[in-house]
């Protein structure tokens, strides 16, 4: 929804900027998506949950289902992103708690 109210409102160009302007690459070593899956209702899985939000599961090579879970292809897998990872690596971080300062 937030997605959403950045383009209806002509924010989303200046938003992304803001966010690309203040990435940290500590904070980026500390992001969820290098120690956490998240496992859809179906049991999809998916690199965090703004890529399950967004319907982006693990990258091909890698489980698709938590019956076919297999940690050490996990660990091996490139993580799926896209421009809103930067919401996670602006400021001090920490995913949902990410900031521009």
């Amino acid at each position: 929804r937030f997605l959403e109210w950045l383009e209806s409102s002509d924010n989303l160009e200046d938003y992304m900027g803001e966010l690309v302007r203040s990435f940290n690459p500590q904070a980026a070593a500390g992001v969820m998506c290098r120690n956490t899956i998240s496992v859809g209702w179906d049991g999809t899985l998916f690199d965090c949950d703004f890529n399950q939000m967004l319907d982006m599961p693990v990258e091909a090579s890698a489980p698709q289902h938590v019956k076919d879970f297999d940690l050490e292809a996990l660990e091996a897998r490139a993580i799926a992103v896209d421009r809103h990872c930067f919401g996670c690596t602006a400021g001090a971080g920490s995913s949902c708690g990410g900031s521009t300062s």
